[in-house]
């Protein structure tokens, strides 16, 4: 490879510069009903609409660059990002971040995660 990022670099380097939030802070967050976290799985439209945390938009990681200016009108505003394991939404946070999104941050261990741990699901589309 000449002049390439493997993904495994790629990986390596946004997880240097993203913050991550733990499933207990995010579960925590939903108790609470703050409504000052936007979540926003990454994942495609599939995987959302079979299990996603309560209260999630979608914006898959592919069209994250063609919609986030419709999609997320508030860049102050705290952006929670996953996606099933937290490798694409840990890239997908870094670009939110480089794009101004400086309250962007991944969810520590992805969607897998969350459902292991036996957190509250919501299925069918976006409410």
């Amino acid at each position: 490879m000449t002049g390439g990022k493997t993904v495994a670099q790629m990986l390596s380097e946004a997880a240097a510069i993203v913050p991550f939030m733990s499933l207990a802070e995010l579960n925590s967050c939903l108790e609470l009903r703050r409504n000052d976290l936007i979540l926003l799985d990454v994942r495609e439209r599939d995987a959302f609409e079979e299990g996603h945390v309560p209260g999630a938009r979608l914006l898959p990681r592919g069209q994250l660059e063609l919609r986030v200016n419709q999609e997320l009108t508030d860049p102050p505003k705290r952006i929670l990002v996953y996606c099933e394991f937290g490798r694409i939404s840990t890239l997908a946070t870094a670009t939110l971040r480089q794009m101004g999104f400086r309250g962007a941050v991944a969810l520590d261990g992805g969607m897998k995660a969350w459902r292991e741990a036996g957190y509250p699901l919501a299925s069918g589309k976006e409410s």
